[in-house]
């Protein structure tokens, strides 16, 4: 009898095993339509790939896979919200080979995540490459993309360590990043034309939404690591249980207007019941 229990909790684990090292290995594509009134109508059809924390996932050689995806996936756009590699990694040059790949398919923008705010050492140099390799990497700054002479703003929020860690490196006590602070790192909105902001972290959204963002994508989270059916993310970074903002289209209708923000699972980290995803949102002036 002890036997028989000894192999059945050693299938078990192995099927256990197999079962989770598929998990981890998915990766969907989950697509979006967000519909604004003040959208532009030469933007109304264009589709924003967005991708999020790739840590230290590879997905084929030179992330072939990946790339695959995305080429398939034919976006007009591509943003990448924060922790293209974890704290740990040492050599980073294939992250560079990765965006400027993703550079062939379509204009890239990259915020930094909380990795790249822990390790300034190595976000610095690795932001550099980045950008003689043609990828807008914006910290506290704000771009435009024009079709003719209509435009949208990209606005990309460089978000310093302290809204993730305390000085002790830990979760307590954190402060909260405010619609007031956001207008002191990125300037006063232009509320006169559409926003997009570019936010690793989801957890302001109503501040997000109140100093003026139309639509912003964010990730962090990692879908809350493992989801539970009807119940969402188990899980925070900061370690706390279920989050409010973990996957996919949040819509906040305070301060006389509609904000939308898209969460990104990412890629990168364990997960269950979590399939990594890129995210495509397709933008519409009003609902098909």
């Amino acid at each position: 009898m002890a036997f028989f229990k000894i192999a059945g909790a050693v299938v078990f684990t192995a099927a256990a095993g197999v079962y989770c090292m598929i998990q981890n290995r998915q990766l969907k594509i989950s697509e979006y339509e967000a519909v604004f009134e003040n959208l532009p109508e030469a933007f109304s059809g264009k589709r924003i790939l967005q991708l999020s924390d790739l840590h230290t996932k590879t997905y084929g050689d030179d992330y072939d896979n990946l790339i695959n995806s995305c080429t398939a996936a034919n976006p007009d756009y591509i943003f990448f919200t924060g922790d293209l590699y974890s704290r740990n990694e040492t050599n980073l040059g294939h992250k560079t080979v990765l965006m400027k790949r993703l550079r062939e398919i379509a204009p890239v923008y990259y915020v930094f995540g909380n990795h790249e705010a822990d390790t300034p050492e190595k976000a610095e140099p690795l932001s550099e490459k980045l950008e003689q390799c043609g990828i807008h990497v914006l910290r506290n700054q704000k771009t435009r993309l024009y079709i003719g002479e209509d435009f949208i703003n990209i606005y990309g929020a460089d978000i310093e360590r302290r809204y993730y860690k305390n000085s002790e490196g830990t979760y307590s006590k954190l402060p909260k990043l405010s619609a007031d602070e956001l207008e002191k790192m990125l300037g006063k909105a232009d509320r006169r034309h559409f926003n997009i902001l570019l936010a690793h972290t989801p957890f302001p959204f109503r501040e997000y939404a109140k100093w003026g963002a139309d639509l912003t994508f964010s990730g962090h989270c990692h879908g809350g690591v493992i989801r539970i059916p009807k119940v969402g993310g188990l899980l925070s970074p900061e370690r706390k249980f279920l989050p409010e903002y973990t996957k996919g289209v949040y819509v906040n209708n305070e301060n006389d207007k509609s904000a939308k923000m898209i969460v990104s699972t990412g890629l990168g980290k364990f997960r269950l019941q979590n399939p990594s995803e890129i995210v495509i949102v397709t933008l519409k002036t009003k609902a098909d």
